[in-house]
């Protein structure tokens, strides 16, 4: 089974597990920094983390996420987090030290580090490490690399069935939910939208919510040939696929009234063909939403 996961559906998955009071399992979480595609993204998940108040084991941020931090306050939060809570079996901490010596910006920094890492009791090789400062490359080499090891590990191979019970439960929690409820559930997304960590989060969580209000409009009937869905899925949805009658890439905004559900078929043609007809079609079934 061929995996792509987005940052919408992984701010739901962990809305989902946050809902039925879990932690999130270490191998989930790779999964979802795996899918991650740049450090924003990045930013979005951890920022999620601490606002469900998970309690991620440290094995997942020191073999995972101190990879991604492509920030140099945000390593040392991380840095202080883990050395304040785990005093035992120091080994492992050395990447805290080197990877915030990658972020820093001067040769002074990567000194003081070096002191910091010796005072833990921490013994690293100053004459390779001092010239090491600045190197955002090499952190996009050790993201590469663990995303190769990863692909090649045990943990690897169990992706696919940790992603189908995410999408099981995905599409049980829609199911339950009404066209109003999840209208309302998009309005209050909007209205809660007060900062910057706070807006970029519920613009990718609106992002899969209105997904889903507009196949629950449809009812499994395409929104421009008027024919039912070409098969069920494994979870028992009709299978239609999410078009933005403005194109995002045009300016479009991606709003409960800028999108339409359609079958496969119909979705390529208006890709295809971009018909009038076609698209006046379409725009009068969102009026009626």
């Amino acid at each position: 089974m061929h995996i792509t996961m987005d940052l919408s559906e992984i701010i739901l998955y962990l809305d989902l597990i946050k809902r039925k009071g879990n932690q999130p399992l270490i191998d989930e979480l790779d999964m979802m920094v795996y899918h991650l595609g740049n450090h924003d993204q990045v930013k979005t998940f951890y920022n999620k983390i601490k606002e469900h108040e998970f309690r991620p084991p440290f094995a997942f941020y020191l073999k995972t996420l101190i990879h991604f931090i492509e920030d140099y306050e945000e390593c040392i939060s991380l840095k202080n987090k883990i050395l304040a809570t785990q005093r035992n079996n120091r080994r492992p901490f050395i990447k805290l030290f080197t990877h915030q010596i990658l972020l820093c910006k001067s040769e002074e920094e990567a000194l003081s580090i070096l002191q910091e890492a010796r005072n833990y009791g921490l013994n690293l090789d100053e004459k390779f490490w001092v010239s090491k400062f600045d190197s955002l490359e090499d952190i996009k080499k050790k993201q590469e690399k663990w995303k190769y090891e990863m692909e090649n590990s045990d943990a690897y191979d169990n992706f696919s069935n940790i992603y189908e019970a995410f999408v099981t439960m995905k599409s049980s929690y829609f199911k339950d939910l009404s066209e109003e409820h999840l209208k309302s559930i998009i309005v209050e997304q909007q209205s809660q939208e007060r900062n910057v960590v706070t807006r970029q989060i519920n613009t990718f969580m609106r992002k899969t919510y209105i997904k889903e209000y507009a196949k629950k409009i449809a009812q499994g009937i395409c929104q421009l040939c008027d024919k039912e869905a070409p098969f069920i899925d494994r979870q028992g949805n009709p299978f239609l696929e999410v078009h933005h009658i403005n194109y995002l890439s045009k300016g479009g905004e991606d709003e409960i009234d800028n999108v339409v559900a359609l079958c496969p078929n119909c979705h390529r043609r208006i890709h295809m063909l971009e018909d009038e007809e076609d698209f006046k079609k379409i725009l009068r079934r969102t009026s009626v939403i």
